[in-house]
């Protein structure tokens, strides 16, 4: 008969414990739009940090895009186009579980309502709807369902709350230069522009997709710079200081999408839909894991189809396994 000592009970206990315990949690996970290879439509899609264990949620005929997560990990909030990018506008929110499972509505949607933003304590969807008859944003409340209008005859687009819900990035294009990132408060009131002036530039600059850094001190946001005739010939990242409005560029190369990224655990991680090699004849976008310091880019879903619109959450188990992956190292300039 083998008998087992009591220091090593004790330590086989303790690894079961923490192997349960591993298995009980909710790993890191990448949640994304995708259209794959052969496909004619988009679909939801979620995957591991290392981009392994992709699997799709959602099964429509329809175009599912704009996904973000519920802070509790077991919820998705995402968008779909049920013109299946016709040109028309018609588009409704849902909610599905983590799983796929129980896909749902949950508010009475306005044909043109589009780009869903979760608050970070999930009670609230701010988004942007032409139903009072300008681009304007609009917050509903899930528990409640009050609709509540903050912005009045603007021409908005793309929305993100800050960390601490007291705020809302987005993208404003009243101003004369152009689209602008612009700051308010949650309720409203004290909006300002982030995005600085352009000083007479000789070309058009657009600006889109606001993210908010995890500790709430940066905003990141796509710059495109174009010509006369509307062609793009620079395309950015920019990473602002709120408070200062320090700016921190990165170039990437002049593609066709908008830069719509998300931050991954830190102010140093963020997640990016590129084509990193816009010559090749079979190039498109796949999710990359870029770090601002080093500059390193790191492909995440290295697949036939297009990958976009990623959003991480953070799991328990939540780890940057970045030996295991395929990395780049790009030739990104950058411009302070």
């Amino acid at each position: 008969m083998k008998y087992i000592s009591k220091g090593n009970l004790s330590v086989s206990l303790l690894l079961a414990i923490l192997l349960l315990f591993g298995l009980s949690q909710t790993h890191a996970k990448i949640v994304f739009s995708s259209k794959q290879k052969g496909d004619t439509l988009f679909h939801i899609y979620v995957m591991e940090d290392n981009g392994s264990n992709v699997r799709r949620i959602t099964s429509t005929d329809f175009f599912d895009y704009n996904p973000r997560w519920f802070p509790d990990g077991k919820r998705i909030l995402f968008e779909r186009d049920l013109e299946r990018g016709s040109g028309k506008i018609n588009s409704e929110f849902y909610i599905i579980d983590a799983n796929g499972q129980n896909e749902r509505s949950f508010m009475e949607n306005h044909p043109t309502d589009f780009s869903p933003a979760l608050s970070p304590d999930g009670k609230q969807v701010a988004y942007v709807s032409l139903r009072g008859g300008a681009w304007d944003i609009y917050t509903h409340h899930l528990e409640s369902g009050q609709l509540k209008q903050l912005t009045h005859n603007h021409e908005c687009n793309r929305t993100d709350w800050s960390p601490d819900g007291r705020k809302i990035a987005y993208e404003d294009d009243t101003a004369a230069d152009g689209d602008n990132i612009w700051i308010m408060n949650a309720d409203g009131s004290g909006k300002r522009r982030l995005s600085p002036p352009d000083h007479g530039a000789l070309t058009v600059l657009s600006r889109g997709a606001p993210r908010w850094s995890p500790s709430g001190k940066y905003i990141m946001y796509d710059e495109v710079e174009r010509n006369q005739e509307w062609k793009r010939v620079k395309e950015s990242l920019i990473v602002q200081n709120v408070s200062t409005g320090v700016r921190e560029v990165h170039e990437f190369p002049v593609t066709d999408n908008v830069l719509t990224g998300c931050w991954m655990g830190d102010d140093q991680t963020v997640l990016l839909p590129l084509k990193t090699d816009v010559k090749a004849p079979t190039a498109n976008y796949e999710i990359y894991r870029y770090d601002l310091v080093s500059r390193r880019l790191t492909n995440l879903t290295n697949q036939p189809g297009g990958d976009y619109g990623p959003h991480w959450i953070r799991g328990a188990l939540a780890v940057f396994p970045a030996g295991k992956l395929t990395t780049l190292w790009g030739q990104l300039k950058q411009v302070d």
